[in-house]
Formats: structure tokens, C-alpha cells, sequence
């Protein structure tokens, strides 16, 4: 991968991290008057970023898609069997940061539960059964907001169950056409592969959806040519959409058609990959500064997306045990905005160290991994000889 398109890469990772930060801290700035009073430009500055956080997802599917799944058609394509160690990357990947994640949450949660039990928020009917033991078992599972509501109160967890089948459904529906296997083990693995996708799409159509946009970004990965080859032109599309989908894809109209903002979603999906595409094929990229600052920054933005929600739910309801419970609904004030500050430095702050103890050591747990599944193959084989040479000697008996 050329450095200027890695560059590129790691800096939508770590700015779509932030858009869902701050979608969410927004619960804390009621800004209700916006289109009856004057503002001064910050704050009509925040109106705008604030609102990006379903576009935020939509641009995590699409990055995925094309890293994972682009990975997935090379390795397709060699003689050599490749799904055991490409689930055990996945695996290692997801759940290195998932346990530890629901472990905050949960602790969180306690806490602020026991503190701020009056501030009205962790008693939202959005958490009815939230803490029961059957919710850790199920988003452990990958079920979360799919066949099972959420743990506590980290409901940006659902995208992680998406990602995680989408992992796993992308190399299984297209084994039909890897090399390394056998054509009753392709098939079988498609057959699995139609079958979880069918059992996923049947609570609600949102897997079946996000599927399609984590392929466009795997597509791109693949793409013999862009759409649109000017890298300029091509962000400024991609751009253009997501101003359109930020503004257009609200009020009665959209609420009234859900299917407007599928539209919103693929627009925004197939802008980016196309931008991805074109930056495959360019010599060069765009001047986006200190890559190394770019790297570090997305080096943690997967923990400050699967933290950062527990945190705002404390500050929501802290803010609400000092202030009152009604605080948050209130025109904001320089407090509004001095709270909302410490929760943004507060949750970037968590999410870098807690990076630091998870996924900074992925490598290394993939490592151990691989390890472990080597050993426990040698086991096998070796089971398996003794077994023949039993046999045998029995025979010889």
C-alpha cells in the first residue's frame, strides 16, 4: 500500500472515531434554538461536526472492507489454505478489545449507578435489562442489537457485531472461488456462509445493509480502475456527499422513509470507495500533514470508539446529580460547554491508555494464538498416528 494512501487511511480511521465522540458528548450542549437565535460561529461550528456520527460508521465499514476483504481476495487466489489463521487474526483483533471493553463498562456503569442514582439517565427504557448476565453472553456472542439488546451502556457496540460477521461471511460466501480448497469444503463453506447471513438479516435488515457497504470498500480494494480517477475530484465527491447526507438526511421526510437514508449511506459508501480506488492508482496523495501523528492517533481510535460511551453516560449523569437532573436540556452556558470539554479529554484520555494494555499488543496475542492452534494441530496429527499404528499392530496381533 503506497504511504500517502496508509496516510489517508489512518487519518479517516481516527476522525470518524472523533465524529462518534462527539455525536455523542453532544448529549450534553442542548443547542433546540439553533434555527430561531443567533449564534456566534463556534458554536454553529459544533452544530455541524456533531452530527456525523452515522456517517462516522458508515466510513468504518467501508475502511474495514477495504483492508480486511481486500486481504481476503489476495489470499484467495494462493494454493495455500488460509482461514484458520485469517479467523484467528480476526478474533484477536475483535475480542482483544471487547472483553476488556464490556469489563469498563460494566465497572463504569456500577459506579455511576450507585453515585448518581436520581440523575434519571442509567433508568433510560433504552437499558431496560441492560445488566443482566444473558447481555454479557450474547454480546460476547456478537448478538448485540442483533438477535439481543445491548450491555450496559455501550451501544456502540453494535457495530462490532456487525464487523465481526461481516468477517466472517465476506471469505465464506466467495470460498467458492479460492484455490487452497477442496470443492466439497467450498461449497460447504458458502453454504454456511448463505446461511448466517439469512439468520442475521432475519431480526432486521440492518447486517444484510452494512454487508453491502463493508463489500464496497473490499470492492475498491479489487477495482481494476476508479469511477472518477482525479484524486481532487474525487474527494471533493466524497466530501460533497457527506455534507448532503448531514444535512438532507433528517427531519419528517426521512423519518417518514427510512429507505432515504439507505441512499444517504450508500452515497456515502460508494464516494469513499471510489476514493480509495483512485488513491490505489495515484502517485500520489494529499498533504495531510504528520503522518506519524496520523498513525498514533488511529493507533487507538478502535478503543476510543468501544469506550467512550460508558464515559458519556457518567458525565451525562453526573452532570445531572450536581446541576439537576433537567441541566443538559438547558440553553448552554460556559459550563455546559467546560463539562463537555472534560468529558472529551476524560474519554480520549481513557481510550489511549486503555489502547496501550489492549490492542497495542494485537501482534502479539495473534502470535500466541497461532501458537496455540500449531500446537493443538501437532496434538491431532500425532493422535491420529498413534491411532493408525494401534490399529496396525492390532491387526498384526
Amino acid at each position: 500500500m503506497p504511504v500517502f494512501l496508509s496516510d489517508f487511511i489512518h487519518a479517516a480511521r481516527w476522525l470518524a472515531a472523533l465524529a462518534v465522540l462527539l455525536a455523542h458528548a453532544n448529549v450534553l450542549v442542548s443547542l433546540s434554538d439553533m434555527m430561531v437565535a443567533p449564534h456566534g460561529p463556534l458554536v454553529y461550528a459544533w452544530w455541524f461536526v456533531t452530527a456525523f456520527s452515522h456517517q462516522a460508521v458508515t466510513v468504518f465499514f467501508v475502511l474495514s472492507g477495504f483492508l480486511v476483504g481486500g486481504r481476503v481476495f489476495v489470499a484467495m487466489e494462493r494454493r495455500t489454505p488460509f482461514l484458520r489463521a485469517y479467523f484467528v487474526d480476526r478474533f484477536a483483533r475483535i475480542y482483544l478489545v471487547l472483553i476488556p471493553a464490556l469489563a469498563l463498562t460494566f465497572g463504569l456503569d456500577a459506579l455511576g449507578r450507585d453515585l448518581f442514582a436520581g440523575a434519571g439517565v442509567y433508568e433510560l427504557p433504552g437499558l431496560e435489562g441492560a445488566y443482566e448476565a444473558s447481555r454479557i453472553l450474547s454480546t460476547l456472542a456478537m448478538q448485540q442489537n442483533i438477535w439481543a439488546g445491548q450491555a450496559g451502556t455501550d451501544g456502540a457496540l453494535w457495530s462490532l457485531a456487525c464487523e465481526f460477521w461481516y468477517y466472517l461471511l465476506f471469505p465464506l460466501l466467495l470460498l467458492p472461488l479460492a484455490r487452497a480448497y477442496s470443492e466439497p469444503a467450498r461449497l460447504a463453506g458458502f453454504a454456511l456462509g448463505a446461511l448466517l447471513l439469512l439468520l442475521l438479516s432475519l431480526p432486521s435488515s440492518r447486517v444484510p445493509f452494512g454487508f453491502a457497504l463493508w463489500a464496497m470498500g473490499a470492492l475498491a480494494a479489487r477495482a481494476k480502475r476508479p469511477l472518477f480517477a482525479g484524486k481532487y475530484l474525487s474527494l471533493g465527491i466524497f466530501l460533497a456527499a457527506l455534507v448532503v447526507a448531514r444535512l438532507a438526511a433528517r427531519g419528517p421526510l426521512f423519518e417518514a422513509h427510512p429507505v432515504l437514508h439507505d441512499i444517504a449511506d450508500a452515497l456515502t459508501a460508494a464516494t469513499l470507495a471510489n476514493l480509495l480506488a483512485t488513491l490505489r492508482f495515484s502517485e500520489s496523495g494529499f498533504a495531510l500533514g504528520d503522518s506519524a501523528l496520523h498513525r498514533r492517533l488511529a493507533d487507538f481510535s478502535f478503543s476510543l470508539y468501544a469506550t467512550h460511551m460508558p464515559i458519556v453516560f457518567f458525565f451525562w449523569a453526573g452532570a445531572g446529580h450536581i446541576f439537576g437532573v433537567d441541566w443538559h436540556k438547558l440553553l448552554p452556558t460556559s459550563t455546559h460547554w467546560l463539562v463537555t470539554a472534560a468529558l472529551l479529554l476524560v474519554a480520549v484520555a481513557t481510550a489511549f491508555v486503555f489502547s496501550r494494555v489492549t490492542e497495542a499488543h494485537t501482534p502479539a496475542l495473534r502470535r500466541l494464538l497461532h501458537a496455540a492452534v500449531a500446537a493443538l494441530d501437532r496434538r491431532a496429527r500425532l493422535g491420529e498416528r498413534a491411532r493408525w499404528v494401534g490399529q496396525g499392530r492390532a491387526k498384526g496381533l
